[in-house]
């Protein structure tokens, strides 16, 4: 062979070498940074102001994270545009994993409700830690006991029944509409939006408003002082809180809409990464500590897996599109 091309023959091989070298190195040492993970702390991001239900149910994760992780966890609230503050701010984030969404049906709300830049595909659920169920729930001056009762009582009095909620686009908003429309009263029945859910019940128990829908943390008291009753809730299954109400379901009329609250990532996190926390919050959801604090926030803890979680996730957002076209909340 002529030594000219055995030259160029043997600076080619050498190249090669080198690039088989330099590509074979560089892919361990991404998959070791990704088996190493978490090596700092990491962040949850509340799309609520601080001190409300969904910042309390964050913060009750957090005391398990050195086990679990072996990383301390903070949360921080970033309130604002109907969670599309934060929801933002996680797409704007690294997908490295280290900076988590805690979010509820709040985020498919947002994502039919208004202008944002973010779309259902951009996030992944991670694990699903809680699930509540809004509650249709009435003074209990009221001759009405069962959905059916409520009815007969609205057709007989139509515009007469008031019912309030925390706000507009609001979770209890929707599991109201999609009550009473189910129900086919909701030409008949006035609607009342409060600023908070307090200020509803509070408008109940003066007998001002008729009924409120809400969770059952913020009407609990009441139910069991006997100044309010539960006749309706759009849960699959009865709850805990009240184990006597029936469901819609269970009445005849197809609702079922709860607020699942779990934690969320971008879309394209490393799948290793969504791995490892996802079994770092199963330790931590399924640790007797963290079932003995969310009880008592009232929050009933259950656990969900990323696959699951995903998969919910992307159905609610097709029940909540639909529902915000039926009822003009597009855009609100």
């Amino acid at each position: 062979m002529n030594s000219k091309y055995r030259v160029v023959s043997f600076v080619l091989a050498i190249f090669m070498m080198f690039s088989m070298s330099a590509c074979n190195s560089a892919t361990p040492a991404n998959n070791s940074s990704n088996s190493k993970f978490p090596e700092k702390p990491l962040e949850i991001i509340v799309g609520f102001a601080a001190g409300g239900g969904n910042h309390l149910a964050a913060e009750n994760l957090t005391p398990g994270a050195q086990g679990a992780f072996g990383q301390p966890m903070a949360v921080t609230c970033k309130p604002g545009a109907a969670t599309a503050i934060a929801n933002s701010y996680i797409v704007a984030s690294p997908a490295d994993g280290y900076t988590l969404l805690n979010a509820t049906l709040s985020l498919p709300i947002s994502l039919y409700t208004g202008a944002v830049d973010y779309k259902m595909e951009d996030f992944v659920g991670v694990a699903m830690y809680s699930d509540v169920a809004p509650c249709l729930v009435i003074n209990s001056n009221l001759p009405i006991n069962s959905l059916d009762e409520l009815v007969e009582y609205v057709k007989a009095n139509p515009g007469k029944f008031t019912w309030g909620h925390s706000g507009v686009a609001a979770v209890p908003h929707l599991a109201g509409s999609m009550m009473f429309k189910e129900m086919g009263i909701i030409d008949l029945v006035k609607e009342v939006p409060f600023t908070g859910t307090n200020e509803a019940v509070a408008q109940v128990l003066g007998g001002h408003i008729d009924a409120v829908i809400s969770f059952s943390v913020s009407v609990s008291e009441q139910v069991k002082a006997g100044n309010m009753r539960v006749i309706g809730i759009s849960s699959p299954e009865r709850i805990d809180d009240f184990p006597d109400a029936p469901t819609c379901i269970e009445q005849g009329y197809d609702v079922t809409l709860t607020s699942s609250r779990g934690i969320f990532v971008r879309s394209d996190t490393p799948q290793e990464i969504i791995d490892k926390l996802e079994a770092g919050f199963k330790t931590i959801v399924e640790s007797e500590e963290f079932q003995e604090r969310a009880v008592a926030l009232g929050e009933p803890p259950v656990f969900m897996n990323s696959k699951d979680f995903t998969k919910l996730y992307h159905e609610q957002c097709d029940i909540v599109k639909v529902l915000v076209e039926e009822l003009g909340l597009a855009g609100q």
